[in-house]
């Protein structure tokens, strides 16, 4: 973690004196196995290393393409996206792959578009001494504190999808499940404990969870860029990338 903080911070320093080559979509995913299908459909594909990522170019369906793998970590995400907005800004960026739900009116193979984002890793407990049990439902939430412009923080709780894109999004006709509408919670957690899930939705409002889109948009956000999740319940990577490519296809 550290050393990936110290490279990006290099780039950073180093990036005015590179080049920037915009795109029209940066497509944003977890791994090999839901990026590798994208990758196989690309025309004229670059592929570029900066440290620990990889960036792939090329065509998709009339436009220009741009790809980076977080492995599912909010640090990795929050990295990776940083750097290919830097060297390649896009139009749009689309952070996709399988999550697990927190609506409890879910179904596996369902499709959730993002309304809008929540990273839900900020949070605080009561005081308490030693010996005196912990308790996560009684925590308090943290927002995160967003740098802005005038260097103001701004405290943020949840980031908002692109209407035109979401309103592409919930067209798509995926091959199975129900393409729905709703909020895209992230946090570097896996939550089993359906009292502790159900507590996560009542305060975050989340349909489902995963490790990087509500950091991916954040991020996105803080570069003033447009966003769109798409999540797959309980899915597998062909069925999250077929989504992807869908919506690439209809995107103009």
């Amino acid at each position: 973690m550290i050393r990936s903080a110290l490279l990006l911070s290099l780039f950073v320093c180093l990036s005015p004196l590179l080049a920037a080559t915009p795109a029209d979509l940066l497509l944003v995913a977890a791994d090999d196995a839901t990026l590798r299908p994208v990758i196989q459909r690309l025309t004229g594909t670059q592929v570029e290393t900066r440290g620990g990522w990889t960036i792939w170019r090329g065509q998709l369906a009339g436009k220009s393409v741009v790809l980076t793998r977080t492995e599912g970590d909010p640090l990795n995400a929050v990295a990776a996206t940083t750097l290919a907005l830097r060297l390649h800004p896009p139009r749009l960026v689309v952070v996709f792959g399988v999550s697990r739900a927190h609506d409890p009116a879910l179904r596996a193979g369902d499709c959730v578009v993002s309304e809008r984002f929540a990273a839900f890793d900020g949070l605080q407990s009561a005081m308490t001494a030693l010996g005196g049990g912990s308790n996560s439902l009684t925590w308090t939430k943290r927002p995160h504190k967003m740098v802005t412009a005038g260097e103001r923080e701004t405290s943020t709780e949840f980031f908002v999808a692109d209407p035109t894109a979401l309103a592409i999004a919930r067209d798509l006709k995926p091959a199975e499940g129900r393409v729905v509408g709703g909020t895209l919670g992230s946090a570097h957690q896996v939550n089993r404990e359906a009292d502790r899930i159900a507590w996560l939705r009542e305060k975050w409002k989340t349909s489902t969870e995963d490790g990087e889109s509500a950091h991916v948009a954040g991020t996105a956000a803080l570069f003033g860029v447009p966003v769109i999740g798409l999540r797959v319940v309980d899915g597998t990577p062909a069925a999250a990338t077929a989504l992807a490519l869908s919506f690439v296809e209809a995107w103009k």
